[in-house]
């Protein structure tokens, strides 16, 4: 198909106005040029429209879907699949900033390695002024990331690549509001392999109201009906991937502070 890009880059927006900029500047100025940039914008009642319809004005890879209503993240990234016309998927998030050689190293290592489904990064972990905190690794070969899976998320979703006609085929389960990436990986390393790049490709931002907010709850509950539904499977059961789940159930009781205060000391690594 003539003119048909490479990469389409998804990317759904409620109310990002703060960071927006950042997050589209940093993909259109990538060194691989050949991609669509769908945003989705899902009811914001900020500026978030405005802002991406003036870029939409400067650069014609930009493809700014509204919704009609607030639908919800999973939704809105079924909204942008369904518009994407590229071989490759990557999803970006509308507070992150991505490197500018990330899409040339994931299309590249996905390029030369057909037995992979999916390529990530570690990430990079910034503040809300932009100024580096730490940073979080992730397993980068295929067996350890199938070791990790059960006891946690062995990919960084903003930093993702995936094949994007197996994605269409199984996509994400909606039912989940925060945590269908993780769902979405016990079901797409059933088709292929999976790889982190050793490269900081995504700078990814924390902010204060994470650690206020409802949606850590939620996101933790998610992810321990997500492992229930695999723990239990000849692949991933073991006495040790049991004890961190039962762990997980009751740290869901923890006030929030104290739950992301625990990942934090667990999971990012200080400068």
């Amino acid at each position: 198909m003539k003119n048909q890009p490479l990469v389409s880059v998804v990317m759904p927006v409620y109310n990002g106005e703060k960071f927006l900029r950042d997050s589209i500047e940093s993909i259109l100025n990538q060194t691989y040029k050949n991609f669509e940039f769908i945003i989705v914008d899902d009811g914001s009642t900020d500026n978030s429209v405005r802002i991406i319809k003036e870029y939409q004005k400067k650069d014609k890879r930009i493809k700014l879907i509204e919704n009609k209503k607030n639908l919800g993240q999973s939704k809105s990234l079924k909204v942008g699949l369904n518009n994407a016309r590229g071989f490759y998927y990557s999803e970006m998030d509308c507070d992150d900033i991505s490197d500018k050689n990330r899409l040339e190293k994931e299309l590249d290592f996905l390029e030369k390695n057909k037995d992979y489904v999916i390529v990530g990064s570690n990430l990079e972990i910034i503040d809300e002024d932009k100024k580096k905190i730490g940073y979080r690794f992730y397993p980068q070969e295929n067996e350890e990331i199938k070791k990790t899976l059960i006891f946690k998320s062995p990919f960084a979703h903003p930093s993702i690549m995936i094949r994007l006609e197996l994605l269409k085929k199984i996509f994400y389960d909606e039912k989940y509001l925060y945590c269908q990436d993780y769902d979405l990986w016990f079901k797409l390393l059933k088709y292929g392999k999976g790889k982190n790049l050793p490269d900081f490709l995504i700078k990814y931002r924390i902010n204060k109201n994470q650690i206020k907010s409802r949606r850590l709850k939620i996101q933790l509950k998610e992810t321990i009906e997500i492992q229930r539904k695999y723990l239990f499977t000849k692949e991933y059961f073991s006495f040790l991937a049991l004890l961190n789940h039962i762990l997980l159930n009751i740290l869901y009781f923890f006030p929030n502070f104290l739950i992301m205060w625990l990942f934090k000391k667990v999971e990012f690594k200080k400068i």
